[in-house]
């Protein structure tokens, strides 16, 4: 069998987290100063720009993020082929990037009612740019994140600074929105000299077949990621249309606090990811010894990660945010229980179901759940307020990981993965087929 845990696995780890982490992790630097300066009504304000973007950011991603990065993680030994999915993959991002920003910044801008929003919206887009020249899903195909994380964690750190020089007032809004895609741009840029420098990429291409290849493939995924921001940033809006941008900002101080909370369990999955792929094939008996590693180290850290936070949510919100924010404390303790739904959910459903050709499946479970979120959270965010619509989304996460253990269950997948000595005799089997 396939050595499951090896150095470059742990520096591909170490480097996942650090590469995704950073963003969490350093805007909780300046999250109790924003919090202070902004006060409640904006850091609401701010959270419905953000979650507009996002938007965007999802409809651009498109699951690329998923599954260019398996099949460059499957063919990283073919120059050729890696060079037509990356550029395939980069205009497909491009196209909808262009198309999904030019539409949001035209509804905003027409719309009177949301002018206020206009630039601060404008002003995160450049998180888009930052995103597009990022390349994390090539470097992750590759398992050699440690450059990129070193550098998306210097913009991240720049952006500290930045914001105690520039965020002074309330009025100041739109740069705290401009700050993270500012610095993600230039990480970007530094980015691309190291995939440059890889020579895994030939010169530019454009395929319109190929793309039109890319977006159909990764489809499934788009859904399911898309069917996830129905329980996620859609309730950021809902919570915006019944409520007040006071109770907006509630609810985002505690979202930013579980964010950083959860960025190092959330991306154990991710990181485990290629190096699935890459066994899948080869050796499933390390395949599936991997994943079982991969779920059980994020189960666990996200259990400890819930004890803390019921135990210290009051401190901690008092800390961070400052005592005009400790209604957000309840909501962080509701808000952490999502851990120990989807840290199992999303890792098993990209190291599992996808694997066995069930992506398809995954998606119809995300989309449901995100579908009955919608009306369930109207319903709980017009009756409690922030505290609904979190456990609104507790629900729907509780959902998805149910419906994907009950897919594994029903292809007989799940007694594999559950039993070693089984998982052993099916790769004994396959290898026969």
């Amino acid at each position: 069998m396939a050595k499951v845990l090896d150095k470059s696995l742990m520096v591909n780890i170490l480097s996942l987290l650090a590469y995704r982490g950073a963003s969490f992790l350093f805007p909780l630097a300046t999250l109790p100063y924003l919090a202070r300066i902004l006060g409640v009504e904006q850091m609401g304000v701010l959270a419905l720009a953000i979650a507009c973007v996002l938007y965007c950011s999802t409809i651009s991603d498109w699951g690329f993020n998923v599954f260019t990065t398996k099949d460059i993680a499957h063919h990283r030994d073919d120059k050729e082929r890696v060079s037509q999915l990356f550029w395939s993959t980069f205009n497909a991002k491009l196209m909808l990037l262009v198309l999904t920003s030019g539409i949001l910044l035209s509804a905003t801008g027409l719309n009177p009612a949301w002018h206020p929003l206009f630039f601060i919206i404008l002003a995160n887009c450049t998180t888009l740019i930052g995103s597009l020249f990022s390349f994390g899903w090539l470097m992750q195909g590759y398992e050699k994140l440690g450059k990129t994380a070193v550098i998306a964690t210097f913009g991240n750190f720049c952006a500290i600074p930045l914001t105690f020089l520039l965020v002074k007032t309330p009025q100041d809004t739109w740069l705290a929105a401009l700050i993270p895609g500012a610095v993600s741009m230039i990480s970007a840029l530094i980015t691309l000299k190291f995939v440059l420098e890889m020579k895994v990429i030939g010169r530019y291409r454009f395929e319109p077949q190929e793309i039109k290849q890319r977006i159909t493939d990764s489809m499934d995924v788009f859904i399911a990621i898309a069917g996830a921001n129905l329980f996620n940033s859609v309730n950021v809006v809902i919570l915006a249309s019944f409520t007040s941008h006071y109770m907006v900002g509630i609810y985002n101080g505690a979202d930013r606090l579980r964010k950083a909370a959860n960025s190092v369990p959330e991306q154990i999955g991710s990181a485990f990811f290629p190096r699935v792929s890459h066994l899948f094939g080869r050796d499933k008996t390390a395949a599936i010894a991997a994943t079982r590693k991969s779920l059980l180290l994020s189960f666990s850290l996200s259990l400890s990660i819930v004890i803390f936070t019921w135990l210290f949510a009051d401190d901690v919100v008092a800390l961070l945010l400052g005592k005009d924010f400790i209604p957000s404390a309840n909501v962080l303790r509701v808000f952490v229980l999502c851990f120990l739904f989807g840290n199992i959910s999303y890792p098993a459903g990209l190291q599992i179901l996808i694997p066995h050709g069930l992506a398809r499946q995954r998606m119809l479970v995300m989309m449901a759940a995100g579908v009955v979120n919608v009306p369930v959270c109207c319903v709980l965010a017009w009756q409690y307020g922030a505290l609904g619509a979190v456990w609104s989304m507790v629900m729907a996460e509780a959902f998805v990981c149910i419906g994907i253990f009950t897919l594994m269950a029903r292809h007989g997948i799940l007694r594999d993965y559950l039993s070693p000595a089984r998982a052993q005799v099916a790769s004994v089997n396959d290898s026969a087929v």
